[in-house]
């Protein structure tokens, strides 16, 4: 999952980025604001620190890009492709990933709020000690993913499965989840009984 850039980064402002091949650079401590990249390859590139809001990513490649101490607010991705993506310490509020395909994801002690994943496929990803609020997940395909020490708080999720997938170490506060879509994937006695809970059904010994 952990992987490392090929060369040094070249800092870069990000708003020049139509002047710009967009690999191999470092963008930091800026506020990105409005802009729209299209058909674009975001290749090798490192945010840290950055405020990034109201951007729109349409069919665009992103590999080996971090997201470090970024907070991303009313961003969309739509039609993209992501391959060794990392957001670490990172706030996503609002975040938009429609009929995107991500492999080898790793999202990490962060928080993802009231965001929207659709039509979306992810696999071999890690979710590590992170908080899911109020977030809907609907018609996705999520495969071999582990969710390790994750809170799942409200979260909607419709007709997405989860395959092979390792929920057992997180826990389920007020989800709305069906179970039939977690076959295959592992969990703990006390999650299982967390989600069942959700639904209204009460297990007395």
């Amino acid at each position: 999952m952990k992987w490392n850039f090929n060369r040094d980064l070249k800092k870069e402002l990000f708003r020049n980025h139509e002047d710009l091949t967009l690999s191999y650079l470092l963008f930091e401590n800026e506020e990105i604001d409005k802009e729209e990249i299209n058909f674009e390859t975001l290749r090798e590139a490192h945010f840290k620190k950055c405020k990034i809001s109201n951007v729109s990513f349409d069919n665009t490649f992103l590999g080996k890009v971090l997201f470090e101490n970024c907070e991303l607010t009313n961003v969309t991705f739509s039609n993209c492709s992501f391959n060794n993506i990392t957001f670490t310490n990172s706030k996503l509020i609002n975040v938009s990933f429609f009929e995107d395909t991500i492999s080898n994801l790793l999202l990490e002690e962060s928080i993802f709020e009231y965001s929207k994943i659709e039509n979306t496929k992810i696999d071999n990803s890690l979710v590590d000690d992170v908080k899911l609020l109020e977030n809907i997940h609907r018609h996705n395909k999520y495969d071999h993913i582990k969710f390790n020490k994750c809170n799942f708080i409200s979260e909607n999720i419709i007709d997405t499965n989860f395959k092979e997938c390792d929920l057992k170490t997180s826990h389920f506060d007020g989800t709305n989840l069906n179970l039939d879509d977690l076959v295959s994937s592992k969990l703990s006695i006390l999650n299982l009984l967390e989600i069942v809970s959700s639904k209204g059904i009460i297990i007395e010994e």
